[in-house]
């Protein structure tokens, strides 16, 4: 790791962008870098264009015309922004044609599920297999009740890809999955544990009687007994289930009864086939992610497209190749690596080799913000960065204060996250210190708890609408971000948010219905069940290969005749009380 980087902790609103700001205006102005020889990556592109907006009107305030005009040189982007951009400049040597086609990461995901079906097609055992292992262990979603093996494999094909795995680092790695999990649990037992519970079901059915027992726990335990029996005669009982049975509640009088089903159904981890579905489901999925990553790959090679993971793995390839390492040894002065928290291995990777490179390096992160851990970002590689750097004699900079939020809220804050991360981080690296003045705070309680009355979520929203109402009335004040005086709240001020997509448009309408004006982005026409269906069928006439759009018209139509489906549903729009 190189020692010249400047590791600087930024919780939310410590004036992490102004820092950044500050840091590349003072070496641009100073002349210490040119900004043909800056690299940055944050997050969003919304975030890329605001730094280098800043820094250019800095720079222009400043009198450094001549520098700012020159901005534009400065690579600052998304992390794959940069890739892509280092990609096309030295396309010849990393054997990639200079325009490459780059899909987004839902047409990633399109594709990828293409790849899997191809790479399973006609392999109808593995399928009838992978099936009864998802019912038996239960991996179904609980809702639609969809079984959810297909995404365990995509998840282990993002982990590996985010890691710089390929298909055949991955392949052999279910039996050792396997073992790792099954370690943890006891020898499997040489009894017939299946004929053991059976056994004790049946002698337990009879004796269970509701009228002298009538609890509503001891009826319930009673339903769940018929079904078990039912299911263990044909051999469908689920894992889950069996566990239910472990922990069966009846009424006081019927606990002897249920205490003999309890005792052997809790030795379900000794179970040798629970034993034998988990590993032959963690080796299954291992098998079908290593085969369908090469059918992925194969794909994208075979249209001539590239995803996000792809432009970080060419470039990380490529930073190894001496002429590229020599030009950019040469031009790279600055190296400016934004929300370091949510960078995920391969982007570290890429991120060190990067910084080898330059005659200066930043980069800024706070832990207690990472959030993308489903795109393969860990807290632990944040944490190993200090560490190692500490090691090196590099101290990180932490950022003291907040200039975002009032001192209550600040204060509020703080009581709540130190205890929550005092067995990750030091409390300097947690808490801030209020900056903004005490003019600037209204005298209202910077947090409150709204009860809302109402016996289904459109009933709350509307309560929650009609208190907005009353808080747009009252005289409650807020700071003005512009002129930084106190004034009263408007709509503006004010945002919702919500667990769930219906959640929040039950929320709107309620809002829109109370006369109130909002901002709320509705799903496009693409998103709608007319637009998928006409999507789906449109891919289903360009490729009959193309499984998942024919699973997509049958999933919305339920019927054979997909015109029928469509005027049905046309014909529902214009008057859906006919």
């Amino acid at each position: 790791m190189s020692a010249g980087i400047h590791f600087i902790s930024a919780g939310a609103g410590s004036g992490k962008t102004f820092r950044l700001t500050r840091e590349l205006r003072e070496r641009l102005a100073l002349g210490r870098v040119e900004p043909a020889g800056v690299i940055a990556t944050t997050f969003t592109r919304l975030a890329a264009s605001e730094l280098q907006e800043r820094v250019r009107r800095a720079l222009i305030e400043a009198g450094e015309h001549s520098t700012a005009l020159r901005m534009e040189q400065a690579l600052i982007g998304t992390v794959n922004g940069v890739c892509g951009e280092l990609l096309r400049r030295f396309a010849f040597e990393a054997g990639m044609p200079p325009e490459q086609q780059v899909i987004d990461e839902s047409q990633g995901n399109v594709l990828f599920y293409q790849a899997m079906e191809l790479a399973l097609a006609g392999d109808r055992p593995r399928l009838r297999r992978m099936n009864a292992l998802c019912h038996r262990l239960q991996i179904v979603d609980q809702r639609s009740r969809q079984q959810l093996w297909r995404q365990e494999v995509k998840k282990i094909v993002d982990a590996a890809r985010a890691n710089n795995q390929s298909a055949a680092d991955i392949r052999d790695l279910g039996s050792a999955s396997a073992a790792a999990l099954l370690a943890h649990f006891p020898p499997a037992t040489a009894r017939d544990l299946s004929a053991d519970l059976l056994a004790a079901v049946n002698h337990a059915l009879p004796q269970v009687d509701t009228s002298y027992d009538p609890t509503q726990d001891t009826a319930a335990y009673l339903s769940r007994l018929q079904q078990a029996q039912a299911a263990m005669i044909k051999r469908t009982l689920t894992w889950p289930e069996w566990i239910g049975l472990a922990k069966g509640k009846t009424g006081a009088k019927s606990r002897a009864i249920a205490e003999p089903v309890s005792a052997v159904a809790a030795r379900f981890a000794q179970h040798p086939q629970l034993q034998a579905d988990l590993g032959d489901f963690c080796s299954e999925v291992f098998t079908i992610a290593a085969a369908s990553l090469d059918t992925y790959q194969q794909l994208k090679n075979r249209k001539g497209l590239i995803d996000f993971v792809d432009q970080e793995q060419r470039l990380y390839q490529l930073l190894d190749h001496p002429d590229v390492a020599a030009v950019l040894r040469e031009e790279l002065q600055l190296l400016l690596v934004d929300e370091f928290q949510d960078t995920s291995p391969i982007q570290l990777a890429l991120f060190l080799k990067l910084s080898a490179l330059a005659d200066d390096v930043i980069w800024v992160g706070d832990i207690k913000q990472s959030i993308y851990g489903f795109r393969g970002a860990d807290p632990a590689l944040m944490d190993a960065v200090v560490a190692r750097l500490a090691e090196q004699g590099s101290v990180p900079e932490v950022l003291p204060q907040s200039w975002r939020s009032t001192a209550a809220l600040v204060k509020y804050s703080n009581a709540l996250f130190a205890p929550a991360f005092a067995d990750t981080l030091p409390a300097d690296r947690v808490t801030l210190q209020a900056a903004r003045p005490a003019a600037e705070t209204p005298p209202e309680p910077a947090v409150e708890c709204w009860q809302l009355e109402g016996r289904n979520k459109p009933e709350r929203a509307a309560a929650l609408a009609s208190g907005i109402r009353a808080l747009l009335a009252s005289e409650r004040q807020v700071c003005d971000k512009d002129t930084r005086q106190l004034r009263g709240i408007r709509c503006r001020d004010i945002a919702i948010l919500c667990r769930t997509h219906v959640n929040l448009a039950e929320c709107a309408a309620a809002l829109a219905r109370a006369g109130l004006p909002i901002r709320y982005q509705r799903p496009g026409l693409l998103a709608t069940p007319e637009g998928c269906l006409a999507m789906a069928c449109l891919r289903r006439l360009i490729d009959p290969a193309d499984t998942l759009a024919s699973a997509e018209i049958i999933s919305l139509t339920e019927c054979s005749n997909p015109e029928q489906w469509l005027g049905e549903r046309l014909d529902w729009l214009a008057d859906p009380e006919a």
